[in-house]
């Protein structure tokens, strides 16, 4: 077993944003219910402190893809990888190739 362990959501929940299909348990809480993570390989210490980020960050802000998107390009990197999630958004950039001339 691998450790999750997932339901089978049958019609979507909207007024939670829970959409229909299956879902592991621990992403049903954590993105829809409460921001609890979980890792059974950490410590209950380790763990409060990620949990302790979700409910006292005092400089917390969301932003858009396009608006990471417009940074890395202001930077002069090139966007190589960006993965949206409910938890934000991961972004992989790098600097261009200067071109040669």
């Amino acid at each position: 077993m691998n450790g999750t362990h997932e339901v089978n959501v049958e019609e979507s929940i909207d007024l939670l944003g829970i959409p229909a299909g299956k879902i592991d348990i621990q992403r049903l809480f954590y993105c829809h219910v409460i921001k609890m993570y979980n890792r059974p390989d950490w410590t209950l210490d380790e763990m409060n402190h990620v949990n302790f980020d979700w409910f006292r960050p005092r400089n917390c802000f969301r932003h858009t893809s396009e608006e990471v998107e417009k940074w890395v390009a202001e930077c002069g990197l090139a966007l190589r990888r960006m993965h949206l999630q409910e938890a934000g958004i991961c972004a992989i950039a790098s600097a261009l190739a200067s071109v040669a001339g």
